[in-house]
């Protein structure tokens, strides 16, 4: 993957996180502004019921409103006192905050506010969330502070409310927002953000490596024409330049030319079959289903003069099936065969021993076991070896010859025939691949002929 699409891959992801981020920080805003509201909401209602059960009405304590003058009087120790309010004021909240001022001081306390809110709320479990509460006077001086003492207001409040007229104090309260009722409230937007975030993100990195395969295939398709055009073009030019020269030749020369012709025209057939098994998909694959006596096609393999390999190599065949014939298409499976001794001269030393056995592992099928003394393959790359254009360990080995989709377009054979085909493999030890063929092509429709 080139630096530009990885620089691509990172600001998507980063532009697809900050995102939902984002809306995870609006949706936190959200819920936790409709909960500051709720349990202030709480608070309120609990502090007026506690003003209207702590006051000093037995004891001759009363109050009266004058709704024409906006004014307050009230019969405290005896005495009469007079407030005068602010034309503003709400009447609901004046009979709701007046009730403070005519208080019993041993009654109103903060700790009995506290556990009054507790008793009324006790199903919110509020005794968990801290919740503190100070009284600050009218010159800003700590009055009271529970359940922590504090000498000065040193939190910032989520809820204050002025207590009663006379006195000037002002109630604040503080508490923590707990974060298990944002998950508990907001739990199926949290997994369906996780999982479009998970999903953009994959489809993204997914979408690069296509891109990336894409542009890999093509180098590699122009690659696999160019060896292509070279390995048929020679070998027809030479047969063509013989057929010249043979009519002008000598009846002995013309033999050992005609032998000469006849296997470079072998080697061109070859090539073609190879063409043709790399040039087909499952899509495309159309097959001519005919019997096939398998012993004599893999006995073909055997023909040294088949194979222009520059090494010592000895194909052995071991034919265990008392029944050779089976149905397939034969230029099709030669190829594959083909295909699987060229990469056994292939990726081998200098001396290659080839073993083919071919077994009857139950009544309807044929095992076809191929096993070299190669380089093996490694175990990183064993498990990529079907994919197309993938060479394993000589992916960028420019001296051996090779596409990376012989063995691709091989398991495209057997599959489309109703077979199965593996490769077990161990570095420097070789490797065996096995192949399962029905003795009767399991062939659908799409790839009859």
């Amino acid at each position: 993957m080139n630096r530009r699409l990885k620089y691509i891959i990172i600001l998507a992801v980063c532009i697809i996180l900050s995102n939902q981020l984002i809306h995870l920080y609006y949706l936190y805003k959200e819920v936790t502004t409709q909960y500051r509201h709720q349990q202030n909401d709480i608070i309120t209602k609990a502090v007026y019921e506690f003003n209207m059960l702590s006051t000093n009405v037995a004891q001759g304590d009363l109050v009266s409103y004058n709704t024409s003058e906006k004014q307050l009087i009230y019969y405290i120790d005896k005495k009469i006192i007079s407030f005068q309010l602010d034309s503003k004021d709400d009447v609901q909240h004046i009979n709701k905050q007046k009730a403070y001022d005519i208080r019993n001081p041993q009654v109103w306390t903060l700790k009995n506010l506290y556990h009054h809110l507790l008793a009324k709320q006790d199903s919110m479990h509020l005794q968990d969330r801290s919740i503190q509460f100070v009284i600050q006077d009218s010159t800003g001086k700590i009055k009271d502070s529970y359940p922590t003492s504090f000498e000065t207001l040193s939190f910032r409040p989520k809820y204050q409310t002025p207590l009663g007229f006379i006195s000037g104090d002002t109630l604040y309260a503080g508490y923590k927002y707990p974060y298990i009722v944002f998950i508990q409230s907001t739990l199926w937007q949290l997994i369906l953000t996780v999982i479009i975030s998970a999903l953009l993100i994959t489809l993204i990195i997914n979408l690069c490596r296509t891109i990336r395969d894409e542009k890999k295939s093509g180098e590699y398709r122009e690659l696999f024409i160019s060896n292509l055009v070279h390995d048929l073009k020679r070998p027809i030019e030479d047969v063509i330049k013989v057929l010249y020269l043979l009519r002008d030749l000598p009846p002995e020369e013309q033999t050992l030319f005609l032998k000469q012709g006849r296997a470079k025209l072998d080697n061109i057939l070859q090539s073609i079959n190879r063409m043709l098994l790399q040039s087909t998909d499952a899509h495309g694959l159309r097959l001519n289903i005919k019997d096939i006596n398998l012993q004599e096609m893999l006995e073909t393999l055997q023909q040294k003069d088949h194979w222009s390999a520059n090494k010592l190599f000895d194909i052995q065949i071991d034919f265990q099936s008392d029944d050779p014939m089976i149905t397939g298409d034969r230029h099709f499976l030669l190829a594959v065969f083909q295909n699987f001794i060229d990469n056994a001269l292939k990726y081998s030393g200098d001396q290659v021993t080839i073993h083919i056995t071919c077994t009857e592992p139950d009544a309807r099928h044929v095992q076809i076991k191929i096993e070299d003394n190669g380089f093996g393959i490694s175990s990183k790359n064993l498990q990529h070896v079907f994919e197309r254009y993938h060479r394993g360990d000589h992916q960028e080995n420019k001296e051996i010859k090779g596409h990376g989709q012989g063995l691709h377009y091989a398991r495209t054979v057997i599959l489309a025939h109703g077979g199965t085909i593996d490769i077990e493999s161990e570095e420097s030890k070789g490797t065996a691949i096995l192949v399962n063929l029905p003795r009767r092509a399991n062939v659908k429709n799409k790839y009859k002929h």
